[in-house]
C-alpha cells in the first residue's frame, strides 16, 4: 500500500489545520500555501462552533501585518469543504475558486438550507436516491424513525444549523487554469467522481498535489450515483486517477486523515480495488442477485443493518453495475429502484 504519514512538516511552508466534523469521518483539513502576499488555501473547513473558534484562534491571526488570505480554492461542494469561503472572503476579500458544475451544486446545497424545516426532508430528498424510500423499516432493528437512518446528515445538519454561511461570489474554473497568486503557480485540475465538478489543485513550485476527497490514502471516496445523474461517474473518476498518475506529484495532501507520501501509487490502488469492486458486482449477479439492494447486500455486507450505510452502498453498487452495463459485462431491465441486471 502506497506510504502515508502524518509528518508535521510539509513542503514550501504549507500549514494543515484540521476542523472537527461529525462521525464517521470526525476531521476535515484546510490547507494553507505561503504566497508572495500572505496565503492561498485549499478548502473551507467544516461548519460548526468549533470550527468558528478554528477560524479566529488559528487562522485569522496569520492574516497581519499586512499579509492577506488572496484566494480560496473549493475542491468540491460538500459542506465539509466550502463552510468558511464566503465569510472569508467578505473580511478579507480574498478570491474564491470553484469549479463550475460544483458551483451549481453548492447553490442547490444553500437553497435546501434556506428551506429546511428541521425535518431534514429536503436533504434526504436530495440524498437518498429513492433507495432509502425502497427500504423496509422493519428491517433496521433499533431504529426508530427514518431520520434515525441517516444519522450522519442529521448530525451535520445539527453541528452547522447556527452557523452564520453567507455564500461567497466565486470565479468559476473548468479545470487546466494556472492561476498566479502572489507569484506562487497554481494549477486547477479537474477530477470528476466524487462529485461532477471535483476539483484538486497543485502546487507548481512544490510538485505538491491537493487532492480534497478525490485520493485517500486509506479509505476509497464515496463514487455513487444520485436521482439526477444520467451515466455512472465511475469511468470518469478512474479517468482522473489515471491523470493523477499522470501528475506523479511529489507528495498528495488529502481532504482527511494522513499525507499520502506516493499518490500515483495510491491511485493506482484505488483503480485496482474498482476493478474488484466490479468482479465482486459480476460474482453477485452470477449468484442469482439481480436487485440493486440484494447485489449491494452481498458485496458490501457489513452495512446492511444500517439504514443509512446500506443507502450509500446501495448507489456505490448502481455506479458500478451502470459501469458494467455501459462494458457490456451487464445488462439492465427496469428503471429506478426497480431495475435488475443480468449477465450478458
Amino acid at each position: 500500500m502506497a506510504a502515508v504519514t502524518d509528518a508535521p512538516e510539509l513542503p514550501g511552508g504549507i500549514l494543515r489545520f484540521t476542523f472537527p466534523m461529525p462521525p464517521p469521518l470526525g476531521h476535515v483539513h484546510v490547507w494553507l500555501i505561503p504566497t508572495g502576499g500572505g496565503w492561498a488555501m485549499f478548502d473551507a473547513g467544516f461548519p460548526s462552533p468549533q470550527g468558528v473558534d478554528k477560524l479566529e484562534t488559528e487562522i485569522q491571526p496569520l492574516l497581519t501585518d499586512g499579509r492577506r488570505l488572496e484566494a480560496v480554492f473549493i475542491s468540491h461542494y460538500h459542506p465539509d469543504h466550502t463552510a468558511f469561503a464566503g465569510r472569508l472572503q467578505r473580511a478579507f476579500g480574498s478570491d474564491v475558486y470553484i469549479h463550475e458544475a460544483d458551483w451549481e451544486r453548492m447553490q442547490m446545497m444553500q437553497r435546501m438550507r434556506e428551506a429546511d424545516d428541521g425535518s431534514g426532508d429536503a436533504f434526504r430528498q436530495r440524498f437518498s436516491s429513492g433507495w432509502t424510500e425502497s427500504l423496509d423499516d422493519h428491517e433496521f432493528e433499533g431504529e426508530q424513525s427514518q431520520d434515525a437512518g441517516d444519522s450522519m446528515f442529521s448530525r451535520m445538519r445539527e453541528a452547522m444549523r447556527d452557523v452564520d454561511l453567507p455564500m461567497p461570489e466565486p470565479l468559476l474554473l473548468k479545470g487546466g487554469e494556472i492561476i498566479d497568486v502572489g507569484g506562487r503557480q497554481i494549477e486547477a485540475i479537474w477530477t470528476p467522481g466524487h462529485t461532477e465538478g471535483h476539483l484538486c489543485v497543485r502546487d507548481l513550485d512544490q510538485n505538491a498535489l491537493f487532492t480534497g476527497d478525490h485520493l485517500l490514502g486509506r479509505i476509497t471516496p464515496h463514487i455513487g450515483m444520485w436521482p439526477d445523474q444520467q451515466r455512472s461517474p465511475l469511468p470518469d473518476f478512474e479517468q482522473s486517477l489515471g491523470l493523477v498518475q499522470d501528475l506523479n506529484a511529489s507528495i498528495a495532501l488529502p481532504a482527511h486523515e494522513a499525507i499520502i507520501e506516493h499518490p500515483a501509487e495510491r491511485a493506482g490502488e484505488i483503480l485496482e480495488h474498482h476493478q474488484v469492486r466490479r468482479q465482486e458486482m459480476l460474482d453477485a449477479v452470477a449468484d442469482g442477485q439481480h436487485s440493486i439492494k440484494d447485489i449491494a447486500i452481498q458485496c458490501f455486507p457489513k452495512r446492511a443493518k444500517d439504514r443509512m450505510q446500506l443507502t450509500m452502498a446501495m448507489s456505490e453498487t448502481v455506479a458500478h453495475l451502470e459501469a458494467l452495463v455501459e462494458e457490456g459485462a451487464l445488462r439492465r431491465s427496469g428503471d429506478g429502484v426497480d431495475r435488475r441486471y443480468d449477465l450478458n
